[in-house]
């Protein structure tokens, strides 16, 4: 029998998991079935780009599943499913203190460590599922037009989104803990994911910007690289390890900080200026 604590927290991502599993799914599965009729010409296309441009958008072999989807699908995703796991990561505890819920919840005979956890859990089996129906949006169609031996790989490649997306998603419940607010910590985040994802891409023209691909945090997604068998270890045990501290780090603090005298940090106030 499913513990009524963790039966609720997964309640509470039913609808998310099915909006983004099927809407990714369902786009990915558009895209996978358009492959034997565009991909010539959008090979064709990115011949014709100037070198810049092209390196921006991002390098693939066309005539292959895995150079077309790398770019129309891989490029882009870590971003699609941050948003998921910034929305959810940020309300996975500061959630119940903005709706006043939290003070009822500790009321009863559950301790902070069973909540932070089982909330965690919760939050790991619902991004599994969303990675999961998504995954059956390329297999399906991809099984349909004779690509079935590249489905090893993309299972490494959606593999790869989950250490990702946690990492994304255990950050934004830090940052949200840390200044008592889920949009304070989510607008942080997207800011730094959004300007990491813009460097990364930019890195194809600039060898000053691929020196500093360490530092973005979009390069921790290893999912491109999975697919042309490059798979960066260092960056896949790096986001790991980020994984385990930041897991630690929100269960802990969780346990020990007082929720009822707000964040630890807090963002400078704007004051307006008024004519006399």
């Amino acid at each position: 029998m499913l513990d009524p604590l963790f039966r609720k927290a997964m309640q509470d991502f039913r609808g998310q998991v099915l909006g983004w599993g099927l809407g990714m799914g369902a786009m990915l599965a558009l895209t996978v079935a358009l492959f034997p009729s565009v991909a010539e010409l959008y090979g064709e296309f990115f011949d014709e780009l100037p070198d810049a441009w092209a390196g921006f958008i991002g390098e693939g072999d066309f005539s292959t599943i895995e150079g077309f989807l790398s770019v129309e699908f891989f490029s882009y995703a870590q971003v699609a499913f941050a948003v998921f796991a910034i929305l959810a990561g940020g309300a996975l505890i500061v959630g119940e203190e903005t709706n006043g819920t939290m003070d009822l919840l500790l009321s009863q005979p559950v301790t902070r460590l069973r909540v932070a956890v089982t909330k965690l859990t919760a939050f790991t089996v619902s991004l599994v599922l969303i990675v999961g129906i998504t995954a059956l949006g390329f297999a399906i169609p991809a099984i349909l037009i004779g690509e079935a031996s590249s489905l090893g790989r993309f299972a490494n490649a959606f593999l790869l989104l989950l250490p990702f997306e946690m990492m994304v998603a255990l950050a934004a419940a830090m940052l949200a803990q840390l200044f008592a607010s889920r949009l304070a910590g989510g607008t942080i985040l997207a800011g730094i994911l959004v300007a990491s994802y813009m460097l990364d891409a930019l890195s194809g023209v600039s060898q000053v910007l691929v020196d500093m691909r360490p530092i973005y945090l979009t390069s921790y997604f290893q999912g491109v690289e999975a697919l042309n068998g490059d798979v960066s270890w260092v960056y896949l045990g790096v986001s790991l390890i980020a994984v385990g501290v930041l897991a630690i780090a929100n269960v802990v603090f969780f346990i020990r900080r007082d929720i009822a005298v707000g964040g630890v940090l807090h963002l400078p106030k704007l004051r307006l200026l008024h004519r006399s």
